[in-house]
């Protein structure tokens, strides 16, 4: 089982530096970094090939940067650099044994975000990161006129279980838009929609958001019995995303947060907001905001029956029930994106969900 790293590479590095009185960026450092050769072994020319560690050992002794990266350079290197690996050998959409991968860029993103990517073997979680997420462009989301969930990114008054069901989640109105905010930090980040009915309805849910998206079905209370119908991950900047899905009756709730189907994601989306009772310190490194930290959604209110969410159930949604005649497949949950044509909820799509189609007709 993975664990968490408990301390953040480069701040730790950082921080080693601000206590060896390194000073701001030389002239040097920022001709020379990055540059060729390993920087924990000696070469003959200036500087090395990892952009953070060279600048932090070039600012300590500037001649790294002007002459030579000599033996004092490199022993420099090994005593500031310690869990700086990008960039390192291997590529980053493929699993390794060692940390960080051949494209800095790339790199530095996974390892901003899931710092075992950083001191520990490039896994296929660090590989997983990489596709999903290196090359694409961050995006920035306008939450427009919508309804304010109303929690400073410092406090955790949505979070449902974690606060409570009864004051601690949004409790949207049928087509009614939210925005909000979702950051990462301890205790992590979630905002919970109340979806609580005396019987099965369909909602389409619309969701844009500018980070990695999680996105939960829980069903049930607190105190249980409650499980997790579905989890699914959106990709990121992936546009308006559309759900269509039936919630059951009793109590459920919608979970939004940000991550992956690997793990929830615990850096890159810091609050910029100060915290009266916890101001931060003057040492104290600023936010990361890797990606925006915004959404906006929309949950709207459909006919059981509606399977294609156009808004009317005809001979499409009828098409697409008959489509899926017969057992409901047991990994549905993985994709629930797709059609949910089992009205009644009892597993097996057939007569009996007709009859509720064709009374929404």
């Amino acid at each position: 089982m993975r664990r968490a790293p408990h301390t953040d590479a480069r701040l730790a590095a950082l921080l080693l530096a601000g206590m060896m009185g390194i000073g701001a960026l030389s002239s040097a450092a920022a001709a020379q970094c990055p540059s060729e050769g390993d920087c924990r072994k000696p070469h003959a020319t200036p500087g090395c090939v990892m952009p953070d560690c060279c600048r932090l050992v070039c600012d300590a002794n500037p001649l790294c940067c002007e002459l030579a990266w000599d033996q004092a350079c490199a022993d420099a290197a090994i005593e500031l650099c310690v869990g700086i690996n990008c960039p390192a050998e291997g590529a980053c959409d493929t699993t390794h044994a060692t940390p960080g991968c051949s494209d800095y860029a790339c790199c530095d993103l996974v390892t901003s975000i899931d710092g075992w990517c950083t001191y520990a073997a490039w896994d296929e979680i660090c590989a997983r990161l990489a596709e999903r997420l290196c090359g694409v462009a961050p995006c920035a989301i306008d939450p427009g006129s919508a309804t304010d969930e109303a929690e400073p990114c410092y406090e955790r008054l949505n979070d449902g279980c974690a606060v409570g069901l009864a004051s601690g989640r949004i409790a949207p109105g049928c087509g009614e838009a939210f925005k909000g905010r979702i950051t990462t930090g301890g205790p992590r980040d979630t905002d919970w929609f109340a979806l609580d009915a005396p019987a099965r309805r369909r909602h389409r849910l619309v969701l844009e958001a500018g980070f990695p998206v999680e996105l939960q079905y829980f069903r049930g209370g607190c105190e249980g019995p409650n499980d997790v119908k579905w989890l699914v991950a959106p990709g990121l900047c992936s546009g308006v995303v559309t759900l269509n899905f039936i919630a059951d009756a009793g109590v459920s709730s919608l979970i939004l947060g940000s991550g992956s189907l690997d793990r929830p994601m615990g850096n890159g989306l810091d609050c910029d907001e100060i915290d009266p009772d916890n101001p931060p310190g003057p040492d104290d490194p600023p936010p990361v905001q890797i990606f925006d930290v915004r959404w906006r959604a929309r949950l709207d209110c459909l006919a059981l029956g509606d399977l294609n969410g156009d808004g009317a159930v005809g001979p499409q949604d009828l098409a697409a029930l008959l489509s899926a005649w017969g057992a409901v497949p047991p990994d549905w949950s993985a994709d629930p994106f797709a059609t949910d044509a089992d009205l009644d909820g009892n597993g097996v799509v057939g007569a009996p969900d007709i009859a509720i189609l064709l009374s929404d007709w």
